[in-house]
């Protein structure tokens, strides 16, 4: 009895036995893992903020500031080049050259002549226009005003003989004018008659509502936009205060001079320099030149605005990863003070599952991406089999593709193939399933039509019945034991010297545009290739003469079978008939992002439900 009262005694009367020190080891584990995990937050959210920072500097580099450049640089030249066509309207009028050359005693001409240039600086928003006569001397404005006759000792009007002498064809003249605070561009177009120079005629237009403009542009306080010439003249700013003004007033000479003395920037290249101002602050500045003169669009901005928002991000950073230290620290010591010995066989067993799951996690990583690297390899099969842009601007001339498969293949293919020097076939199909079976459903379709092609099939509606027939016995589509029942839609064109366009569809039809006049060709309403689908069917050709500016539209039902709208209704047959009267006045490059704008925003959150794949081609 004793001496089991001994043993147990120690253990009651010694706080500081051997629990006691074994809840201290604990407890030192935790603060060990309690360091660690704070500095894992530490490094995990400073590297975060690294890449986030520098993330955010690459995006301003790379496309804010080149966007806000090539805005501003695409509006300036788009009113150059349409005040350059006006004067070259002006210039070219049989009725103002008969009227100069007749010393202006033409009544009925004079009137016409002022009344044109008063209707174009009235219709286009044009400052001025004019014509002034080498014959008389006499300038001539908007309005029939009588401005002043021209003399060679007069230094104002040495714009005008300087005009005369140099023969172009359309000269180009700016001036800043302090009084106004503005900045007007001069169109001076040479009028001749048989060779010979006998007026000045043009348009002034004012670049003052391209200042307002730039206020859209700018972003940060303490952001600047500028216009300056080949001697960095300030002529246009967002800032009237800076106009008149010289470049070098606002950034350190080094910059102005790499701005000012670039000769080999081109208006399709803007260009990114990062330097340090007086203050030692960051400063990133972007330049291009226009297109119709040499001057420079050059924008600043201090980096500490631009990427202002990392503040937030790192203040929230810190609070959350505070938070979550405090809970982690919570956690161990509820689980030290607690669960003694459990804790260890769970620190064990999780070690074995954490194992596992990087094993498994490795696996299903290798596997997946075996999985891409497949799918992104049939991507590169199927884009082998689609038309080059050659071969199809041999085939259609002007044309757009629209082709956004919904997943990264699809079933929805485009094929061009020239018969002889004087025929050309053009077809759009539209496969059954999506990703990488419709694919592989494309490319056999698409080396179907080349074998028939080949075997003197030319008649549209004679391709479709042969592809119809090949499919069915490729696929084995007889067999009616067979679940799947794969086929497709197709349009297909054969074009005749560019004269006549035969066309042959199943259940894809063909819009003709003329005028903003939609003519729709519909195809048979039969698909070809599937089960259900006859193996002897006939298809019908359509004739069509081919006028100038007849624009021609092939598409798949993936776009007008897409939902959104606020009723999340499908796009329909009658906005896309829409679309085209509205987009067919662009030139066909633009027609495709045109219509893929569209439809993105009629989608607007909701997901692309089948492949879309549009055509758009003219022949005239």
């Amino acid at each position: 009895m004793n001496l089991d009262s001994n043993d147990r005694e120690p253990q009651a009367s010694h706080p500081d036995g051997k629990g006691v020190i074994y809840d201290r080891g604990t407890i030192k584990v935790v603060v060990f893992a309690c360091l660690i995990i704070v500095l894992a937050v530490v490094l995990t959210g400073g590297i975060s903020y690294s890449i986030t920072r520098n993330a955010v500097v690459d995006k301003l580099k790379s496309r804010d500031l080149v966007y806000i450049i090539e805005s501003i640089s695409s509006k300036i030249d788009g009113r150059i080049e349409r005040a350059k066509e006006t004067s070259l309207i002006l210039a070219k009028d049989p009725a103002i050259i008969e009227w100069v050359v007749s010393a202006e005693k033409d009544e009925r001409l004079g009137e016409y002549a002022k009344a044109k240039i008063t209707e174009i600086a009235r219709k286009y928003d044009y400052s001025n226009a004019f014509i002034v006569s080498a014959v008389t001397n006499r300038y001539w404005a908007e309005g029939s005003k009588l401005i002043q006759v021209m003399s060679t000792i007069d230094p104002e009007a040495k714009w005008f003989y300087d005009a005369l002498k140099s023969g172009k064809v359309v000269d180009l003249n700016i001036d800043y004018n302090n009084a106004r605070q503005d900045t007007f561009v001069f169109l001076n177009a040479l009028v001749s008659d048989g060779g010979h120079p006998v007026a000045v005629t043009g348009v002034g237009l004012s670049l003052k509502n391209i200042a307002q403009e730039f206020q859209r542009y700018k972003f940060g306080e303490k952001s600047n936009l500028w216009l300056v010439d080949s001697n960095g003249k300030i002529h246009l700013s967002d800032d009237y205060n800076h106009n008149g003004r010289y470049l070098n007033d606002f950034v350190p000479t080094l910059v102005f001079s790499q701005v000012i003395e670039d000769k080999d920037n081109t208006a399709s290249t803007p260009k990114i320099i990062e330097y340090m101002d007086a203050n030692g602050q960051t400063v990133d500045l972007a330049y291009q030149s226009t297109k119709s003169t040499d001057w420079k669009l050059v924008f600043q901005i201090p980096r500490n605005e631009s990427i202002a928002i990392l503040g937030n991000i790192k203040l929230n950073t810190m609070i959350a990863s505070l938070i979550a230290l405090i809970l982690m620290i919570f956690v161990f010591y509820i689980v030290s003070h607690r669960i003694a010995d459990p804790l260890k066989r769970a620190l064990l067993i999780t070690q074995e599952m954490e194992k596992q799951v990087i094993e498994r996690t490795r696996e299903l990583a290798e596997k997946n991406q075996k999985i891409i690297d497949s799918i992104d390899y049939a991507k590169r099969l199927q884009e082998s089999i689609l038309a080059t842009s050659e071969e199809l601007r041999t085939v259609l001339g002007r044309y757009f593709i629209l082709w956004k498969p919904r997943d990264i293949v699809g079933g929805d293919f485009y094929w061009v193939r020239r018969i002889d020097a004087d025929r050309s076939l053009v077809a759009l199909a539209d496969c059954t399933g999506h990703g990488v079976p419709g694919a592989f459903m494309t490319m056999a379709v698409n080396t179907i039509l080349n074998h028939i092609v080949d075997q003197n099939f030319t008649e549209p509606a004679d391709i479709l019945a042969e592809l119809n027939r090949r499919i069915k016995e490729t696929l084995h589509r007889n067999n009616h034991s067979h679940m799947a029942d794969d086929g497709l839609d197709i349009g297909i064109c054969r074009i005749d010297n560019n004269k006549r366009l035969i066309f042959a569809g199943a259940k894809l039809p063909l819009y003709i545009n003329r005028g903003n006049q939609v003519s729709i060709i519909k195809g048979d309403n039969r698909s070809v290739g599937y089960r259900r689908s006859k193996s002897d069917l006939k298809f019908t050709n359509h004739s069509w003469d081919i006028q100038a500016g007849d624009i021609f539209y092939l598409t798949t039902d993936g776009y007008i079978d897409q939902n959104g709208g606020e009723k999340d209704y499908p796009f329909g047959r009658k906005k896309l008939l829409q679309a085209i009267v509205e987009q067919g006045t662009k030139n066909l490059p633009q027609q495709e992002q045109a219509f893929e704008k569209v439809l993105s925003d009629y989608m607007g959150n909701e997901t692309q439900r089948d492949d879309v794949t549009m055509v758009g081609f003219s022949l005239g």
